[in-house]
């Protein structure tokens, strides 16, 4: 299975316990492959220094990190379907990507429900789903 994780997803992954990090730890086990890009990549690394006040070492293995779990793509189009151009970047992720789902925590997203053929569920529809798979 192909999933884009939100960047609100990571962050909470990254930042706190629960549902997010659970997500964050399957992706790292091999669970499924993680989809990102870099545009998604530099709206964390920017939310994580302004918002939480990481470091720029920290950031830096973070981010690492996650290129190394990630299949990370680069779209040759642009989107403009949600009113907050960083969803779009999400859902530029996902179609470039091919990726199966989105896991948010974001309402346009959560709204939209599917956008071109890409499933957008909270996490915890998520690891429902992927809990009935196995």
């Amino acid at each position: 299975m192909r999933v884009v994780l939100d960047t609100n997803v990571l962050v909470s992954g990254l930042c706190f316990q629960g549902k997010p990090r659970l997500a964050l730890e399957m992706a790292e086990a091999g669970l499924f492959i993680l989809i990102s890009s870099e545009a998604v990549l530099l709206e964390l690394d920017d939310v994580l220094e302004r918002k939480f006040g990481w470091g720029r070492r920290l950031r830096i293995n973070t981010l690492g990190g996650l290129r190394r779990t990630a299949e990370i793509i680069e779209p040759n189009f642009v989107l403009n379907n949600c009113v907050d151009p960083d969803d779009n970047r999400i859902l530029e992720a996902a179609v470039a990507g091919r990726s199966d789902c989105i896991v948010s925590g974001d309402k346009h997203l959560l709204q939209m429900g599917r956008f071109q053929g890409v499933e957008i569920v909270t996490v915890s529809g998520f690891l429902i789903f992927t809990s009935d798979r196995t």
